[in-house]
C-alpha cells in the first residue's frame, strides 16, 4: 500500500483542522451586486502575471516508481534534459508529483507515499518538492505546483486503486457513481473544500513556487453528476478560498503567488461541469486560464470576451497521451498547425501535457517506457518552435478538423459520456455522416497561416478527407471557401485528396464543403467523414541548428 502509518495518523489529525481555514483580509473594492468584493492585486502581482510564458509545461514526474531509484542529481539532470537545451522556448514548468491525495513530500496534512527510493531521499534530507522549485529557478524559469484536484488514486503500478484513509473515514464526502474507484471527492461538501485548501496551503507555505495550477481536468466530475451547474457557487467558494489563502502566503513571503486553472475548452463546457469562470474572473480570483486538455479547438474568443480588460492570461493545452481522437503521437507538422492557429487567435502562450520531456538516454535511465522514448522527436522539436509564431511561419503544417473523444478517455466511464464535459471534445463535428441525397456538409476549419499572402513560398497544399463506411463506390465533390477544388486522384486507404491553390485560403476561419455524388443512395451503409485535414508544404527550410 502507498500510505505510511504516519500519514494515516496525520489524516485523523487533519480532519479537525478543516472546518475553519485561515482567512485573509486583502485590500478590496466595495462589494458588488454578486455579493463578493473583487480581490485587488498589487502591481507586483500583475507584473508577475505578465511574465512571458511562450511554452508552459505540465510536467508529470511522479512516475515511474523506479525513477526514484537513481541519485537525486541524476533525476534532476534527466528531468531538465530538454529544458536545458539551447533554443528551448519553455519559460514555465508546472510540476506534478502525485494525484493530489497523498504526498511525495513531508506532510502534516496528507498521508505520504511509500516509494522505497523516494523514502531514501527523504531520509537523507532530500525533499524533491523543494528541489524542483529551486532547480527551476536556478535556470531562470518559472516554477508552478500542479495540483490534480480530483486525482485517480493509484498504487505504483498505476492501475490498482489505492486506499485513502480520509475517503474511507468519510464516504459521505464522495460522489456517488464515480467512474473510478475509490470514488471522487464531492466539492459540494464544505469539508472537502476546506480539506483541499489545507493541502494547498501546506505546499504554498513550505515551498518557493511562483504559482499553483489547479487541474480540474484530473478528474471530472467534481460535483454531483447532472447537477453540476446548480452547485457552481460551491466551486467558486473553493477557488475564492484558495485565492485568499495564496494572497496571505504572498504577503507573508513578500512576493506574489499566482493561481492558474485548467478547465474545459469553452466557457459553456465549464458551465456544464459547474465551473463559473465568469464569477472567478469578476472577483479577480485567478491569473491564468488553461483552456482544454487535448482539444485542437478552444474558444479563445469566448474566454477573451470574459477576460477583456483584466490581467488574466489565456493558454490552450494539448495532451499527447490522452490525445485528441485520431491524432495520438502526431508528427511535428500537427503541432505547428495547432500553434499557428492558437497564436493567430491571440493566446498568451501554449501549455503542453504528457510530452516526452526527457532525452531518450535520460528516459531510459529513469525507467520510462520505450514507447514514450520512441515518440520523443516531435516533442523535442516542438519545444524549439511552437513558442514563436515567426519561427514556424514558413514551415510545413497540418491543420485538422476536431474529432470527438480520444485516447485514454471514454473507456473507464462506460457508455455514460455525458456525465461531464472536460476531456471529451463533445462538440467536435467528426465523425460526420454525409447525406446520401447529395446535400453538402459545410464545416469551418481554421488555418492560422497567411498562405494567400505568400503564394511563392508554398510548394503544395491539399485538402485531405478520410472516409469510412460504404466508401468503395463513393465519389466526392469539394469546395474550399466556395471555390470548386480539383481531385488529385488519390484514393489510397480511404483518403480523398483535393488540390488547393494558395490563393483559395483565408487566414483564420475557412469553410470546407463536401458532398457525395453518384450512387450513394444505393449503399448499404452511410458514408462518414472520419478526418478532414489541410496539408501545407512550404519550400525547403533549415531545421533549428540545435536539432541536427
Amino acid at each position: 500500500m502507498l500510505l505510511t502509518l504516519r500519514g494515516i495518523a496525520i489524516c485523523l489529525v487533519a480532519t479537525s483542522m478543516l472546518s475553519m481555514p485561515r482567512a485573509v483580509q486583502p485590500q478590496t473594492t466595495s462589494t458588488d451586486d454578486r455579493g463578493h468584493p473583487p480581490v485587488v492585486l498589487s502591481d507586483q502581482h500583475t507584473a508577475a502575471v505578465n511574465r512571458p510564458r511562450r511554452i508552459m509545461v505540465n510536467n508529470d514526474v511522479g512516475y515511474p516508481l523506479q525513477s526514484f531509484e537513481v541519485a537525486p542529481d541524476q533525476w534532476v539532470e534527466a528531468r531538465f534534459s530538454l529544458f536545458d537545451e539551447p533554443g528551448s522556448q519553455v519559460d514555465c514548468i508546472s510540476w506534478c508529483l502525485d494525484e493530489g491525495n497523498y504526498a511525495c513530500y513531508p506532510s502534516k496534512v496528507l498521508p505520504e507515499v511509500r516509494y522505497p527510493g523516494l523514502q531514501k531521499w527523504l531520509d537523507a534530507g532530500v525533499d524533491i518538492a523543494k528541489v524542483m522549485a529551486d532547480e527551476t529557478h536556478k535556470r531562470g524559469l518559472e516554477a508552478f505546483w500542479e495540483y490534480r484536484l480530483n486525482g485517480a488514486d493509484r498504487e505504483a503500478d498505476l492501475t490498482t486503486p489505492a486506499r485513502l484513509p480520509m475517503k474511507e473515514q468519510h464516504p459521505d464526502w464522495l460522489l456517488k457513481d464515480s467512474w473510478w474507484s475509490p470514488a471522487f471527492w464531492n466539492f459540494a461538501i464544505p469539508q472537502v473544500r476546506n480539506y483541499k485548501v489545507a493541502i494547498l496551503r501546506e505546499v504554498a507555505e513550505n515551498y518557493g513556487y511562483d504559482g499553483i495550477t489547479i487541474d480540474f481536468g484530473r478528474h471530472p466530475p467534481c460535483l454531483p453528476i447532472g447537477e453540476q451547474w446548480l452547485h457552481r457557487e460551491a466551486m467558486t467558494d473553493f477557488v475564492r478560498k484558495v485565492r485568499l489563502m495564496l494572497q496571505e502566503v504572498a504577503q507573508a513571503r513578500g512576493r506574489p503567488f499566482l493561481l492558474a486553472v485548467r478547465v474545459a475548452a469553452t466557457p459553456a463546457g465549464c458551465h456544464y461541469d459547474g465551473l463559473d469562470v465568469e464569477a472567478w474572473v469578476h472577483e479577480n480570483l485567478i491569473d491564468i486560464i488553461i483552456m482544454g486538455v487535448r482539444s485542437t479547438e478552444v474558444a479563445v474568443g469566448g474566454f477573451r470576451r470574459i477576460t477583456a480588460g483584466t490581467h488574466i492570461k489565456l493558454y490552450p493545452s494539448i495532451d499527447d497521451v490522452h490525445s485528441t481522437d485520431g491524432y495520438h503521437r502526431p508528427p511535428i507538422e500537427f503541432f505547428r498547425g495547432l500553434a499557428a492557429n492558437w497564436r493567430h487567435q491571440g493566446v498568451d502562450g501554449i501549455v503542453t501535457f504528457n510530452f516526452a520531456n526527457e532525452s531518450p538516454a535520460m528516459a531510459q535511465l529513469l525507467g520510462i517506457s520505450a514507447y514514450h522514448r520512441e515518440n520523443f522527436a516531435p516533442h523535442r522539436q516542438a519545444y524549439h518552435e511552437i513558442g514563436d509564431a515567426d519561427q514556424i511561419r514558413f514551415k510545413d503544417k497540418v491543420f485538422v478538423l476536431q474529432r470527438r473523444y480520444g485516447a485514454g478517455w471514454g473507456k473507464g466511464i462506460g457508455t455514460d459520456k455525458w456525465g461531464f464535459y472536460q476531456n471529451m471534445n463533445h462538440e467536435a463535428p467528426l465523425p460526420l455522416v454525409l447525406p446520401a441525397d447529395g446535400s453538402p456538409i459545410i464545416e469551418p476549419i481554421y488555418v492560422g497561416d497567411e498562405i494567400a499572402a505568400a503564394p511563392d513560398r508554398v510548394k503544395g497544399s491539399e485538402l485531405r478527407i478520410l472516409l469510412g463506411g460504404a466508401i468503395a463506390e463513393s465519389s466526392l465533390e469539394a469546395k474550399f471557401n466556395g471555390v470548386f477544388v480539383k481531385s488529385a486522384g488519390s484514393q489510397e486507404s480511404g483518403w480523398r485528396v483535393f488540390e488547393l491553390s494558395p490563393h483559395v485560403f483565408a487566414c483564420g476561419r475557412n469553410l470546407a464543403s463536401v458532398r457525395l455524388v453518384g450512387n450513394a443512395e444505393q449503399a448499404n451503409e452511410p458514408v462518414r467523414i472520419e478526418k478532414l485535414e489541410i496539408h501545407v508544404d512550404y519550400e525547403e527550410y533549415r531545421t533549428h541548428p540545435n536539432l541536427k
